[in-house]
């Protein structure tokens, strides 16, 4: 793991619920698609590569050694279908330690969302694990 990410700022991109996409993640999770309000956890849906903060490669994990190790969220007020929302990508902390099968790394990412004038509406925390 590429240790001197540790506090890395992505460009902020922009995400907007839709919710064709928000039904498939929910019936992909074998969830009843309730559309009245957008789901709590469907943000993670949007986010990815080819929005401009790509991970596993500016961290040097591959794929097949990843693990997820969790996540954490705040929120701070709704979210609705129209909103468009701009996210940043921090990548907090990155700790190596030494396991009984090896070296282990922790990435800690937080993933802001706010609304155009600057409301934020929702804080995620994900744990990136790779094991030596």
């Amino acid at each position: 793991m590429n240790l001197d990410m540790q506090g890395h700022v992505y460009a902020p991109f922009k995400v907007k619920p839709d919710p064709a996409l928000a039904e498939k993640f929910l019936r992909g999770q074998g969830a009843e698609a309730d559309l009245s309000t957008v789901p709590p956890t469907y943000m993670i849906f949007l986010r990815g590569e080819t929005r401009g903060a790509d991970l596993f490669a500016d961290l040097g994990i591959p794929r097949q050694k990843a693990l997820h190790g969790g996540q954490r969220y705040e929120w701070f007020g709704p979210i609705g279908w129209d909103d468009e929302l701009d996210v940043t990508v921090t990548l907090e902390t990155v700790t190596e330690k030494q396991g009984k099968g090896g070296k282990i790394w922790f990435a800690d990412v937080a993933f802001d969302y706010a609304r155009a004038d600057g409301t934020r509406v929702l804080r995620e925390i994900t744990r990136l694990i790779e094991r030596e």
